[in-house]
Order: structure tokens, then C-alpha cells, then sequence
């Protein structure tokens, strides 16, 4: 059995349990309620009748049968605001322990990053530090990451266009950013929450040959 289908179950359980103890509750103060109001209302002696009367008699074991049933209805109100009380710290745990398990599912998974065509790509952090390709894979949604092409020596490249997740080459692809340590042209890349796979392509501009791989 699903240990996560288990714990919703336990929880409806407790929530509908919590639900019918608090109305046999609200019911029993409603009845101790209509019994104080019968109680508080005057009764007029019947002088005529003697103490030994059977009415008499009769009205001395009525009084002793309400104190008996008031005592009772204590206790059952007593018993009920403790199951209540029970059954409420289940409800809560159980919707606490639920919602940080949506909020485990809710988070998405690490995007798998591919290259597609193109050659020399490379995933710098933030701080222009290259990401090994083994720990390509740790690059969490909401990251800020620098996407790279390495540029080709004694040519005449003057830019570079990176896409991610598109088809087709926008302006906003283009980028002249160029970092002279690495030789590289970069773009700065933040990885979407929804995010699932991240493919990569990139080209270089040559003056005399435009985009090369085109």
C-alpha cells in the first residue's frame, strides 16, 4: 500500500471523526442547556399534599433522577472534548505531514541539459566558473547559469547566437559578449521552474561567411 495514500486515508478518517464528535457535542450542550432553563423555572408547592405523601415522594425522586442525569451529561461532554480535542491534533498533524509532501512533489525535477548540433557549448555558474560535465546534471530550476560557445582561433568571428528550448533563431538569440580569458561568447541563462530538459544550440558569425553551420 502507498505509504502517502495510507496517511490522506488516516487523515480523512480523523477529520470526519473530529466532524461527528463535534456535533454530538454542540448536541449535548444544547440539551444541558434546555435542562438548566427547565430547572431555572419556578415550581409552586402544593401545600396540601403531606411529606408523605406518594406525590411528595414521587417529586423527591424526580430531583434526585435530574441531578443523576445532569452528572451524566457532564461526563459525556467530557468525554466528547477529549475525543474532539484527539481527533483536532490528528486532523492538523495530518494535513501538516500532507502539505510537506505536496510541497516535495510539487518541486521540479533537475532539467537534463542537451547539446544539440553545435560544438564547443559550455556551462559556466554565475561566476564564470566552468560546471564539469558531471555535475551538469546538479543544475537546480531557478538557477542562474552563463551558457558559452567557444570561439575559433585566427577567424574572423565578430558574434555569436545562443537558443534554448526554441526552434528557430530569434534577434534576442545574438549576443557580442565576450569573455577574452575563455574566448568565449556567453548569454546569461536562468533556469524556468518548469523547466524539465534544457536544449542548447549555438552558432558563430564569421564577416566574411555569416553564421557558420547555416
Amino acid at each position: 500500500m502507498n505509504i502517502v495514500y495510507f496517511f490522506s486515508s488516516v487523515n480523512k478518517l480523523s477529520l470526519i471523526a473530529f466532524l461527528i464528535t463535534l456535533g454530538f457535542l454542540l448536541y449535548e450542550i444544547i440539551l444541558l442547556k434546555k435542562e438548566r432553563v427547565l430547572k431555572t423555572k419556578p415550581k409552586i408547592p402544593k401545600f396540601k399534599e403531606t411529606l408523605n405523601s406518594p406525590i411528595a415522594q414521587s417529586n423527591s425522586l424526580i430531583v434526585e433522577k435530574e441531578i443523576k442525569v445532569t452528572k451524566a451529561n457532564n461526563l459525556i461532554i467530557l468525554i466528547l472534548l477529549v475525543l474532539l480535542l484527539i481527533f483536532g491534533i490528528l486532523s492538523f498533524f495530518g494535513f501538516a505531514n500532507y502539505n510537506k509532501k505536496e510541497l516535495k512533489t510539487v518541486i521540479s525535477p533537475t532539467p537534463v541539459i542537451d547539446f544539440i548540433t553545435s560544438k564547443g557549448i559550455k556551462i559556466f555558474n554565475e561566476n564564470f566558473q566552468p560546471i564539469a560535465d558531471k555535475d551538469i546534471d546538479q543544475i537546480k530550476p531557478g538557477e542562474d547559469i552563463v551558457i558559452c560557445v567557444e570561439t575559433i582561433n585566427n577567424t574572423d568571428i565578430n558574434r555569436a547566437r545562443i537558443r534554448v528550448n526554441t526552434t528557430s533563431w530569434q534577434n534576442k538569440d545574438i549576443t557580442t559578449d565576450f569573455y577574452p580569458k575563455d574566448k568565449i561568447y556567453y548569454i546569461k541563462y536562468k533556469v524556468a521552474s518548469d523547466e524539465s530538459r534544457l536544449k542548447i544550440e549555438a552558432q558563430l558569425h564569421s564577416v566574411a561567411d555569416g553564421w557558420l553551420s547555416d
